[in-house]
């Protein structure tokens, strides 16, 4: 009878003891494990190479000898030769005079364009004097005669004014003379003494003959210069590590940094020789001349190479007995084990190629099962 007690006892003790452990298990998969996924995104990285460089064009100033040179063609614009690009000014007095004619030019401007919106109220105004004449309401005669006189002949008058001191300057030889191209080609109004360096100069140059050059400018007078060739140059300053990446004849993206954030197609011209790690490298373009007209001294970075895979977070990466990558996908609500090749490494992430390269499930849009408690290959997960 005792004995059958006991094992009543012993029974019941771990009937408990399961259900406890059961009870246990669920509340930490509850509030302990989270179930996290993520969806596979496209993703692309750009592996670049960073430099500082020069810009290198076939330009020509344009010389000076008066005090002042205002020019009349915009910063990068095309010109032809004997084309008007600026107007100098001889002396102090015939600075002011041109000042003065611009500033008249500008309020007969002004004044005109005053006088057209205005018609409609100048002629209400004519037709209410003459309304009041022709029925000879006489009281307010002297106001409405005063309104065509300001809103009409002094408009006028004044604009007729200026229009005259106009012409008297305009006539004067004020001692200055128009500036022509000697030559066609792209504009810039920046001199900075440095249009002396020809492409030419470049290759083969050492770094520490590239940074002689640019570090010794030449006169920067001038009235502006004229770049004579669509063909520019950038000559850069790399790491022989990094230019070993490089071939010449390639087409490389090259992004640029500070006052001109482009990115630009170009060539590898040459790679140059070895200096305390260092190598000048020179790129060119023909498109865009006129954008880098006034520039120099820039950083860049060079793209190298582009790799483009899909995204995954690195905690949802698992290793296999071998050392093999793989995933866990949620499919169709079981946990499907996926084999991955990883690309890269991009901060929490990994990039690994596309599941529509290799025949594998893996694609943009397939739901990744970033963590949960004893994962499995056809584990029940939703």
């Amino acid at each position: 009878m005792k004995r059958s007690d006991f094992f009543i006892r012993l029974t019941t003790g771990v009937i408990f003891l399961a259900v406890a452990c059961y009870i246990g298990v669920y509340l930490y998969n509850m509030f302990v494990n989270t179930y996290e996924t993520t969806r596979a995104v496209s993703y692309t990285i750009e592996e670049t190479l960073p430099t500082q460089g020069y810009i290198i064009r076939t330009e020509t100033v344009l010389s000076e000898e008066g005090i002042a040179v205002l020019p009349i063609i915009g910063e990068g614009e095309k010109v032809a030769s004997g084309q008007a690009i600026a107007v100098e000014y001889m002396n102090l007095g015939a600075l002011e005079t041109a000042s003065e004619i611009r500033a008249l030019r500008l309020r007969i401007a002004q004044a005109e364009s005053a006088r057209g919106p205005n018609d409609v109220t100048s002629l209400n105004t004519v037709l209410e004097l003459s309304t009041a004449v022709n029925t000879n309401n006489l009281r307010r005669l002297d106001e409405l005669a005063l309104n065509v006189e300001t809103n009409i002949f002094a408009v006028e008058t004044d604009i007729s004014m200026l229009q005259n001191r106009l012409d008297e300057l305009e006539s004067k030889n004020i001692g200055a003379r128009t500036i022509n191209a000697t030559m066609s080609g792209t504009f810039s109004h920046v001199v900075d003494g440095f249009e002396h360096i020809d492409p030419g100069m470049l290759f083969g140059l050492l770094p520490s003959e590239l940074e002689e050059h640019f570090n010794n400018p030449g006169s920067a007078m001038g009235t502006g210069k004229i770049i004579t060739d669509f063909k520019w140059y950038y000559a850069a300053v790399m790491s022989i590590e990094d230019a070993s990446l490089l071939t010449v004849g390639q087409r490389k993206t090259v992004q640029f940094f500070g006052n001109y954030n482009e990115e630009i197609q170009m060539s590898v011209e040459s790679i140059g020789r070895r200096e305390a790690g260092l190598c000048v490298v020179i790129f060119s373009s023909d498109r865009g001349v006129h954008n880098i007209a006034p520039l120099r001294a820039l950083r860049a970075d060079i793209v190298y190479d582009t790799i483009s895979g899909i995204r995954v977070p690195k905690q949802a990466i698992h290793l296999d007995d071998d050392g093999n990558t793989f995933v866990y996908l949620q499919t169709s609500g079981f946990a499907e084990k996926v084999s991955v090749e990883i690309l890269r490494s991009s901060g929490d992430s990994y990039l690994v190629r596309d599941g529509a390269e290799t025949a594998s499930p893996l694609r943009v849009d397939s739901v990744i099962i970033v963590k949960a408690n004893n994962l499995y290959h056809g584990k029940v997960v939703a």
